[in-house]
């Protein structure tokens, strides 16, 4: 593996570990761990972004890649700003986190970020590591 994509990797390993945890906390406890999981995941979109850009920007890259690459950046920017940004809103504090309507919310957004997350290391990830990331 690349050095880029061990990263990204690690980072997911990060927000997964967030994810279990805020399913099991409460209160103030939760809305900490919702803002460490924010950070991370938009941390994580803008170096996504950066080094995604910068394949693309390389005239060796094949057009397929170039493609796919766009769709990828497109997709990212949509949950970011149609999931997550809206969610992390709408809970950000302690009598939001621990109503009902939380943890269905959660539960949606929990399984939708486990879900790109094996999109990612399934069938992008490698394509970035034979690029030398």
């Amino acid at each position: 593996m690349g050095a880029t994509v061990d990263t990204f990797k690690s980072t997911h390993q990060t927000a997964t570990g967030l994810l279990e945890q805020i399913g099991s906390a409460s209160g103030q406890q939760r809305i900490d761990t919702l803002n460490s999981l924010k950070e991370a995941l938009l941390s994580h979109i803008g170096e996504e972004n950066s080094v995604i850009k910068e394949v693309m920007d390389k005239p060796e890259t094949d057009g397929s890649f170039k493609s796919s690459a766009q769709n990828f950046l497109d997709e990212l920017g949509n949950i970011a700003q149609s999931a997550l940004l809206p969610f992390f809103d709408k809970y950000s504090s302690s009598g939001t986190v621990d109503s009902q309507e939380f943890m269905g919310d959660f539960t949606g957004l929990k399984g939708a970020i486990l879900d790109r997350i094996a999109f990612e290391e399934e069938h992008f990830y490698p394509e970035l590591e034979k690029l030398g990331y």
